[in-house]
């Protein structure tokens, strides 16, 4: 499954599915299970352009060097985002101060 998701500082992510289709395992053994992730960081300081926004958000073949200039292709999971996206999380943003 290829899916993508979007997670701030603090979440959880649980995951559920089937076992029923997996073969039984040998006696004495335990099951692991392994979960890749690939994703990207976006840092929320004032070196990072747009680091207190969730949009635009990165796909993989973008260039770095052009982040946010090129236009995103369309993905099946886009709706989802626009759909459960919708919690507002504090952007902190620093400001610098007059020195004396």
């Amino acid at each position: 499954m290829r899916d993508s998701l979007l997670l701030n500082g603090g979440d959880e992510l649980t995951l559920k599915f089937a076992a029923d289709s997996l073969p039984p395992k040998p006696a004495g053994s335990v099951r692991e299970f392994f979960l890749y992730a690939d994703g990207w960081d976006k840092d929320s300081d004032f070196h990072v352009a747009a680091g207190t926004q969730v949009e635009p958000l990165p796909f993989h073949g973008m260039n770095d060097q052009s982040y946010g200039q090129e236009k995103r292709p369309q993905f099946p999971s886009d709706a989802l985002h626009r759909k459960y996206n919708t919690r507002w999380v504090e952007g902190r943003v620093l400001k610098q101060t007059a020195k004396r």
